[in-house]
């Protein structure tokens, strides 16, 4: 079949329309320096310098990295709309994907974007000003600098400096019409600091870390997992084969808040909070895409499992199987992957409410003994939930032993408990949080201790061996919330 020149017309893209569309991507703040920041990890940079200079309506901000730097010709083409095909094989150290993410993240906050970077031949700038691209409907690449820009952006050396100028997004409008103060774009710095903490905390806190700094503060990395905290739980790492390739999963279940210091506790549960923390952490070649969430795998965020947080790690050769988007914020797990992740979800937050529910027991249900719980869950045919005193329990069980006459008043007073459980405000209770709910005995140790001597010297008294006697409260509540109690008493007398 033979084609001619008149077969087919040459449509190019009208420079100004195109623009606008891309600046409706979705980035916040946070996502768009964060994808700056990959591009200055693929350059091979050992510091990146942020800035944002409040300057009225003429604000700006400045990403500044040492990395290997540009030549003309190759500014050029980073500066070209889809400057690399998604379908082109990456680097193990590339944390690009489809070529955009200068372009896009950077005129999602800015209507102008200006790029200086030197390879130590020269100096290169080039500028995208979105006003003159619509004005002359043309792809007029700018080569000067923008007027307003105070800064010193020279190089000793090799680096690059991204330049958002014309920042609208960022000092635009609010609800009433005033564009934003100072101390809010300050407070959007802010966000943008922890945001560079938790997604880039491998690279943070790696042998020969790499350095950022946000208007001259360090930015200091943030482990989601507390993986060196001595009460932090790990299931240790799992491999999940896929298309030749291997994905890694590691399941953490922090420690429980009664284990941890108020600054720790604090620290761990982020900006977000420790609800919205919970689930799975996405990572690609250590960099983070997708923070506290199951994945459509692992059900919903329970405040029971709150500690439970899992680390999952792909390779850039897996992005299509985990359809990354453009931001690299956004994945979909493999559906050949969904009953292993739903597995291990499944698991890690079992282990998680286990803690949350014994606060910080963890070995409880691998005691010699089973625990005894005070209270029991019984669920009727219709699925409505109801909870009953154990009746099992060492503590109930001396009660019934000590009054054989009263055992009808007894049953009745444990049946009048259990009808009035205010189970509503429980729920409430639970909805806001459990942190602030009281400890069986809290604060009350003398008084744990008073009760564990009445009921063992009670048991030996009708024949009960004192060894057994404690063995058995000592796995039972609210005796078993207090093993360092149990094991001084023990001592104190003389049990071994």
């Amino acid at each position: 079949m033979n084609v001619n020149d008149d077969d087919w017309d040459l449509v190019e893209p009208s420079a100004s329309p195109i623009f606008e569309s891309l600046r409706a991507f979705g980035y916040t703040p946070e996502t768009a320096i964060a994808d700056l920041v990959d591009n200055s990890i693929a350059a091979k940079a050992k510091n990146i310098f942020i800035s944002f200079q409040w300057n009225d309506g003429d604000s700006y901000v400045v990403v500044k990295d040492d990395g290997h730097g540009m030549g003309a010709q190759q500014l050029l083409d980073a500066m070209r709309l889809g400057s690399k095909s998604p379908l082109e094989e990456r680097s193990s150290g590339d944390l690009g994907r489809f070529g955009l993410g200068l372009k896009t993240a950077s005129i999602s906050q800015a209507r102008e974007l200006t790029v200086v970077s030197a390879d130590g031949s020269g100096t290169a700038v080039r500028r995208w000003d979105l006003d003159e691209v619509r004005a002359t409907g043309q792809w007029r690449l700018r080569t000067t600098m923008p007027d307003q820009v105070i800064d010193d952006i020279s190089f000793t050396g090799c680096g690059t400096a991204v330049i958002w100028t014309k920042c609208d997004r960022l000092i635009g409008l609010d609800d009433s019409g005033e564009k934003a103060t100072k101390s809010q774009f300050l407070a959007v710095a802010d966000r943008v600091e922890r945001h560079l903490a938790l997604t880039f905390h491998r690279f943070l806190s790696a042998r020969r870390p790499l350095r950022i700094h946000l208007n001259g503060n360090q930015v200091i990395p943030w482990d989601p997992f507390m993986a060196d905290h001595l009460g932090t739980w790990s299931g240790g790492e799992e491999h999940l084969p896929l298309d030749g390739s291997v994905v890694r999963v590691t399941s953490y279940v922090l420690p429980h808040k009664s284990k941890i210091s108020a600054d720790e506790h604090r620290l761990a549960a982020g900006g977000a909070g420790w609800n919205a923390n919970q689930g799975f952490y996405v990572y690609r070649n250590d960099r983070l895409l997708v923070a506290g969430s199951w994945l459509g795998v692992g059900g919903m965020k329970e405040e029971h499992a709150k500690l439970a947080r899992i680390a999952l790690d792909f390779p850039v050769e897996l992005d299509h199987h985990w359809q990354v988007d453009v931001r690299k914020s956004h994945v979909r797990p493999p559906a050949a992957l969904a009953t292993d992740l739903r597995r291990i979800a499944r698991d890690t937050k079992s282990k998680a409410q286990s803690v949350y529910r014994f606060r910080g027991q963890f070995g409880a249900r691998n005691a010699a003994q089973e625990f005894v719980f005070a209270w029991r869950e019984f669920k009727d045919r219709d699925g409505k939930i109801s909870y009953k005193i154990n009746r099992e329990n060492p503590v109930v069980l001396q009660l019934m032993e000590a009054a054989p006459t009263a055992q009808d008043e007894i049953r009745r007073l444990l049946r009048f408990v259990e009808e009035t459980l205010p189970l509503t405000q429980i729920a409430i209770h639970v909805a806001d949080g459990l942190e602030s709910s009281h400890r069986p005995f809290e604060g009350n140790a003398n008084e744990v201790m008073a009760d564990l001597d009445f009921l063992c010297q009670r048991m030996k008294k009708r024949g009960r061996d004192l060894a057994t006697a404690i063995a058995d409260l000592s796995t039972a509540e609210p005796f078993s919330l207090y093993p360092e109690i149990v094991s001084a008493y023990k001592e104190k007398v003389g049990v071994e």
